[in-house]
């Protein structure tokens, strides 16, 4: 059967690395001077088409994207790419207009991503959603923070949207278990290499599909060894951004400022409570234990366990510097930041 994208795209001959892609969409001029579209590694294209032939059947899927730990290396960029590349098959092969925006189809925190999943999938369902830098909630499964289990409650929701979730994060080994090896199809790790005279070059990757993903990650994991497992392909992109330059730069810029003061005042809230339990101590006469079992009588959703009010305390010691207050436990202890110290009451 004839597919209807063939007239847009271009390839030297059917050995060639890259096909080009989306020529409709990108005119001569807009990344090559003699060829319309941006290239595509072949390979990665065809795994891009396995997942547009079959995502109309009821499915979903989501794609990472990481970097072997290091940021501005073009992980943002191959994911404009292949947002693109499905949002623009979508229309020639499915029929499906879709929105293809930063504002629309990019976040850059978790509160976000659920807000403009449930969005976009509701109005949009086939849309592709970026979540562009999503180690900032997800990496560290041990320090799970609010947002985080927002994210992995809306990754474990979002398959009635039939949607190509993309996260982009700096490591992959960060992930939490369920979302690195289950909920996930592929993972593609964007790296750069020096060149003949050790210049810097941006847009090499090494894709990783199911069962090559799950091997790497458990044999991996530990030493954060990137080859521990061999990848299933290489190839490489282009330096290309398929959405508005612009219009992302200004909307990332904004999205860490807003991180920074959401940060600023969880610092102030945190060393606020610090504060408190030394008054509690010291002018109420309460024990550690005996806080907790106070504090438990009035909680809602969670009880506090046993592990973490010291766990709070050995933190703050080393955050504020604060060799001042003798809690009569050792503040140099080692921490397993895995367990959240909190119990649900349901």
């Amino acid at each position: 059967m004839e597919d209807p994208r063939d007239k847009y795209n271009y390839e030297d001959n059917d050995e060639s690395v890259n096909v080009w892609v989306c020529g409709d969409w990108f005119p001569v001029g807009s990344f090559s001077k003699t060829i319309a579209g941006f290239p595509m590694n072949r390979l990665l294209k065809k795994q891009m088409d396995y997942l547009i032939q079959n995502v109309v059947d009821d499915w979903d899927f989501t794609l990472l994207i990481c970097g072997e730990g290091e940021v501005r290396i073009g992980k943002s960029t191959l994911a404009q790419q292949l947002s693109t590349y499905w949002t623009w098959s979508m229309l020639h092969l499915h029929k499906k207009k879709l929105p293809h925006s930063v504002k629309e189809n990019m976040v850059f925190t978790g509160q976000d991503l659920i807000v403009r999943g449930n969005k976009l999938g509701r109005n949009n369902p086939y849309s592709t959603l970026i979540f562009d830098e999503a180690g900032a909630d997800l990496e560290g499964s041990k320090t799970m923070k609010q947002t985080t289990q927002a994210v992995r409650d809306y990754l474990r929701e979002c398959g009635q949207y039939n949607m190509l979730n993309i996260l982009v994060l700096p490591e992959f080994f960060d992930l939490p278990k369920g979302v690195a090896l289950s909920r996930s199809i592929a993972m593609i790790n964007v790296y750069w290499l020096p060149d003949e005279n050790g210049k810097f070059e941006r847009g090499f990757f090494k894709f990783y599909n199911k069962p090559d993903k799950k091997k790497l990650y458990l044999f991996g994991k530990k030493d954060l060894d990137y080859n521990a497992q061999q990848e299933t392909f290489y190839g490489q992109f282009p330096r290309f951004y398929t959405y508005d330059e612009k219009e992302y730069k200004l909307a990332k810029l904004e999205a860490l400022k807003n991180r920074e003061q959401t940060g600023s005042k969880e610092r102030k809230f945190n060393e606020f409570a610090y504060s408190m339990l030394k008054i509690v101590r010291d002018k109420l006469g309460f024990s550690l234990d005996g806080t907790r079992k106070e504090l438990n009588k009035y909680t809602i959703n969670y009880k506090i366990t046993e592990k973490y009010i010291p766990r709070f305390i050995i933190k703050m010691v080393r955050t504020l510097k604060d060799n001042s207050f003798d809690w009569e436990m050792d503040t140099n202890e080692e921490i397993d930041d895995d367990e959240t110290g909190e119990d649900s009451k349901d």
